[in-house]
């Protein structure tokens, strides 16, 4: 807990949900905004970064240690109350962006029940400085370019992976490009993820860390102990309208093995994390504006020990962002893509000291840059399946970048 001994958590009733305009901007700020509810937080009162093969289980250690030596006073007591920590996790074990849980100074959340306000501090009688507002700025002109691999590497390389995957070296492999982009003004993260939220109402909206989207695929979601996950594998670009987009996706003997695969590999951990049986609805077909998935819904109740965050750090990389199998897919992935991905594609959310917690895939995203407030670097992925189509697997990463990319126009 670095120099950290004790933190006070209070919650208490608010009047009403924040607005954009009621949050200050010191990019800093953590959301996680749903069609039903969501939270605000800003300012540090902790701050965990962790890194390697064991940085779920550690940030989960970091976090218990904080609730134990804790005095929180809750008399809301609903999810996202209490002591809240929003965190964001590198996809890869050996990536230069390290993992990061912060416990914010304040957080303003509400649901279909109301709304609260929390403030965290190491003094028992602190009062929290206001933040200044500031007006919501536009970004100005916006370009964008290609980043590690452009449309022409990014065929290149899902053809080479094809080969790989006639040979039978994997089932499954997923490919990911980068777009650089750069705004004449600065970018304001309040901005982004009120135009998420309007475009993507059936989505969790994120802001964690500069780590900024609109996630269509919860990893892991627990209420009282009941996880709660979301499979998404199998697209199909929209461009010629939903109906058609669903009829190609249903006809897809691509799309729905690789769907299986996914699915697969969540219901294996599952098995191991779950104290009974393990439900599943679906496949079925979810439809956003810019593309249509194949889905797949698990539930359970988790098993002693377990906890939203390792039960998403041990299901991570699942087959819909990683492959099949596994550890050849990241191997292929690490010679072929050859890119890193930083936080996208990996776990991130917030979770609350009474077990609570949302862990999503950080998909249709961007990382905003930590230095310099006129740049980001958005990421769009698929999986690639020996029937794959280098130009149709491109322009689905163009349907998933459009997501992000239309919020910064």
């Amino acid at each position: 807990m670095s120099d950290l001994t004790r933190l006070f958590a209070f919650t208490r009733q608010a009047a009403s949900r924040p607005s954009p305009g009621d949050i200050p901007h010191p990019r800093k700020n953590l959301m996680w905004v749903t069609a039903t509810g969501g939270m605000v937080g800003w300012g540090e009162a902790a701050v965990g970064t962790f890194e390697g093969p064991d940085r779920f289980t550690a940030a989960q250690r970091w976090f218990d240690d904080i609730i134990a030596a804790a005095i929180i006073d809750d008399p809301v007591a609903r999810p996202g109350t209490g002591l809240t920590a929003f965190g964001t996790f590198s996809f890869s074990d050996t990536s230069a962006d390290i993992s990061t849980v912060t416990i914010p100074q304040r957080i303003l959340g509400w649901d279909s029940d109301g709304a609260w306000e929390t403030v965290i501090s190491t003094d028992q009688n602190a009062t929290i400085t206001a933040e200044p507002i500031g007006p919501i700025g536009d970004f100005g002109h916006v370009d964008w370019s290609a980043g590690h691999l452009d449309e022409e590497g990014f065929t290149s390389a899902v053809a080479e992976t094809v080969e790989l995957l006639a040979r039978g070296e994997a089932k499954k492999v997923v490919l990911a490009r980068d777009i650089d982009i750069v705004s004449e003004f600065p970018m304001d993260e309040r901005l982004l993820v009120a135009k998420l939220t309007r475009a993507f109402p059936s989505t969790w909206t994120y802001l964690v860390s500069g780590m900024i989207g609109a996630t269509p695929e919860m990893l892991a979601s627990v209420r009282d102990g009941h996880l709660t996950t979301r499979v998404l594998a199998g697209s199909w670009p929209t461009t010629q309208g939903q109906e058609a987009a669903e009829y190609a996706l249903r006809s897809s003997a691509k799309d729905i093995a690789e769907h299986r695969y996914a699915s697969d590999s969540v219901l294996h951990a599952l098995d191991i994390q779950a104290s009974g049986p393990v439900r599943a609805n679906g496949p079925t077909i979810l439809h956003l504006p810019n593309v249509v998935h194949l889905a797949t819904d698990f539930e359970a109740d988790l098993a002693a020990g377990w906890t939203g965050l390792t039960a998403a750090g041990a299901m991570h990389p699942t087959a819909a962002v990683g492959g099949t199998p596994t550890d050849t897919a990241l191997e292929v992935i690490d010679r072929i893509e050859a890119l890193d991905r930083g936080r996208y594609a990996a776990p991130v959310g917030w979770m609350d000291s009474s077990g609570n917690s949302d862990w999503a895939l950080a998909l249709r995203c961007a990382q905003l840059d930590r230095n310099d407030p006129h740049r980001a670097r958005a990421f769009a992925g698929g999986g690639i399946m020996e029937r794959s189509v280098p130009q149709q697997e491109l322009a689905e990463t163009e349907a998933k970048f459009s997501a992000i990319l239309k919020a910064f126009e």
